[in-house]
């Protein structure tokens, strides 16, 4: 996350202020309320530089702030993510407290409130909000809204907090450099759902306590509802709520797809989207300037490497050969 080429573009909005008042206004604004209890200049003056964008509701932000800072949060609901790339954050709670190094990462609690000291920091931060977290969740689990709450600013383990930075840097690769694929629901949606998804499994909630759904019976039809809903909606982004919605409950239809088709109801939606490639591939003329990229990325597919690998284990040739033929 460090080439600078990832924040080029229009779709990135740049903010910067040497203005201490300034500067905790638009943490206000962009993130959640904060009660300033001190707050100085560091080694670099008092300045605030921002880079942000957003896909759909998820927004993301490069940070740097310099002036020394102690605070106090005024939760809202949404999660904001943090990854220190560079500087001095601690965050505490009573008598827990979190000192961050360079390339840590911590949730700031949306539903508590915790001081806060950083001094020079350069951050990575990705907002989800609460809705977003809430739909995931209930998908996994089955657990409400309301019974949804985050324990801990601290990974789970080193590991974990390692696969956030991973799924970020993907992110900050293969997707937000490119506003085309920003825009397009086949990979908005699943790259919001797999954030929220990273967010709930690397951070303590409650909805790691909650036992899956059983699974109950699916009927044939219900199954072959589900099916034909994945095959007409193939180019919108859609979830596993939405295929479960004949109310058979998702982790029912999870188990049913693995016992009736060997796969899950995402696998089967990729498959399915990966067939629609293909027939797109075949159709194409690339002397009109059409590309394996263009194509993929239409479906949903931002990982050109990935894509190559699956389009050739189903089709037995790489997507550029069906391109040329």
């Amino acid at each position: 996350m460090t080439d600078g080429t990832v924040y080029s573009g229009s779709h990135w909005q740049r903010y910067a202020t040497n203005d201490i008042d300034e500067a905790h206004a638009y943490i206000r604004r962009a993130f959640l309320d904060i009660k300033v209890q001190s707050s100085g200049e560091g080694r670099d003056g008092a300045g605030l530089r921002t880079v942000t964008t957003a896909l759909a509701d998820v927004g993301v932000t490069r940070l740097h702030y310099s002036a020394r800072t102690q605070a106090q949060t005024a939760p809202d609901g949404d999660l904001n993510v943090t990854h220190l790339m560079g500087g001095r954050f601690t965050i505490s709670k009573e008598k827990n407290e979190y000192r961050l190094q360079p390339g840590d990462v911590m949730l700031i609690l949306p539903d508590e409130s915790e001081d806060l000291a950083y001094d020079n920091v350069d951050t990575f931060v990705a907002r989800l909000p609460r809705a977003l977290l809430e739909e995931v969740a209930h998908a996994q689990t089955g657990i409400s809204g309301a019974d949804l709450r985050f324990d801990s600013s601290r990974p789970i383990s080193t590991a974990l907090g390692r696969h956030w930075t991973n799924t970020i840097s993907h992110l900050a690769r293969s997707v937000l450099p490119d506003p085309a694929l920003m825009a397009n629901p086949l990979v908005a949606g699943p790259t919001r759902h797999l954030l929220a998804a990273t967010a709930l499994a690397v951070f303590p909630n409650t909805a790691h306590n909650m036992t899956l759904r059983p699974a109950g019976g699916v009927t044939p039809q219900a199954l072959r509802r589900a099916v034909s809903y994945i095959d007409d909606h193939v180019d919108q982004p859609i979830t596993v709520d939405q295929i479960a919605a004949a109310g058979v409950g998702a982790r029912a239809l999870q188990l049913a797809f693995r016992r009736h088709h060997d796969t899950t109801p995402m696998r089967y939606l990729r498959q399915v989207r990966l067939q629609r490639a293909h027939r797109d591939l075949q159709a194409a003329d690339p002397t009109a300037g059409t590309t394996v990229t263009t194509i993929a990325g239409r479906w949903g597919f931002t990982h050109p490497g990935r894509f190559s690998t699956d389009y050739r284990a189903t089709y037995g040739c790489s997507p550029s050969h069906t391109l040329r033929t």
